[in-house]
């Protein structure tokens, strides 16, 4: 059924200055919705690209996008708006409260998605080569693990119920720096019992009759010939894995975290503690140097790498 209404010019000014794409709801345009926000996300896709990144970062040529989309929202809406026939279907999300209702359930969507599901991180350092390296996404399964927060702000703190696993990648609240998150792979878990020398790893399981420790299984895949660097590849409870290693780098073992009671290197993991290091052994600061992750800092466990 037609109707003789007309979007009003200022509150569509106004959803475009607020809302950029959705305004495209209230003034029964939603084909330009799509449009924007298709725009809009591809902005985004570039700013994660080195080839086009500098175009979009601070100096750059492109840095303004984010202005001009929105300035660009609400002068098409406006234009739109004045230029309304009146004579056209109405569509359903063509009134301002439902096009806000759509702003709330999509924003909504977002933040229960990435504060108790899944949450997007970028890798800035080698500390994970070759695994992750900086400029990698990973996508992090933060349900069960009780440590929610949204954009680093703590949102909720419960038990965990999820089983992390010898060779798992999880990100991690680190013990006194508890407002970044560090990401690094687990090697051991409560009860367990590491010994580190010259760079070769050894465990002894948390199990009735373990005692002696067991060579954790590395194989060289590509020695440092041509670089400074030697490829192995570890296999950890049934998970392989590739760590890379500086052969030109001596171990800091004199700055090894020293734990009572236990030899310089070596390192019995506390109840409710795992023990976490980086696949980059000689380039990652982990827990060989600062001690146990509680389990209540684990914040979730990677499930995909791009």
């Amino acid at each position: 059924m037609n109707t003789e209404w007309k979007p009003n010019n200022w509150i569509a000014v106004l959803f475009g200055v607020l809302f950029q794409p959705f305004v495209f709801l209230y003034v029964n345009r939603p084909r330009y919705f799509f449009y924007y926000l298709a725009l809009t996300l591809g902005c985004i896709f570039l700013t994660q690209y080195p080839i086009s990144a500098a175009l979009f970062s601070e100096g750059g040529k492109a840095q303004y996008w984010p202005y001009a989309i929105t300035i660009a929202c609400a002068i098409h809406a406006y234009i739109l708006s004045s230029n309304y026939d009146v004579s056209q279907k109405r569509s359903w999300c063509a009134r301002w409260w439902t096009t806000l209702l759509c702003v709330i359930a999509v924003y909504s969507s977002v933040f229960l998605t990435k504060t108790f599901f899944y949450d997007v991180y970028s890798i800035p350092a080698a500390s994970m080569s070759p695994a992750l390296n900086p400029g990698d996404y990973v996508v992090v399964s933060k349900h069960g693990y009780g440590n929610y927060s949204y954009a680093g702000i703590p949102v909720w703190q419960s038990k965990s119920t999820q089983t992390v696993q010898r060779g798992d990648i999880i990100v991690f609240r680190k013990p006194e720096n508890e407002t970044t998150d560090f990401i690094k792979r687990v090697i051991a878990g409560p009860g367990d019992k590491i010994y580190y020398q010259h760079k070769r790893l050894y465990l002894t399981r948390a199990c009735d009759g373990c005692s002696e420790y067991e060579l954790i299984d590395n194989v060289e895949i590509d020695n440092a010939a041509k670089s400074e660097f030697s490829m192995y590849q570890e296999t950890l409870d049934g998970q392989l894995y590739t760590i890379q290693q500086n052969t030109s780098k001596p171990e800091f073992i004199q700055h090894y975290y020293r734990q009572q009671g236990m030899r310089l290197g070596e390192w019995l993991v506390p109840a409710g503690h795992y023990f976490v290091m980086g696949d980059n052994r000689d380039n990652s600061l982990d827990s060989r140097y600062w001690g146990f992750v509680p389990e209540q800092n684990i914040v979730g466990k990677a499930v995909y790498i791009f």
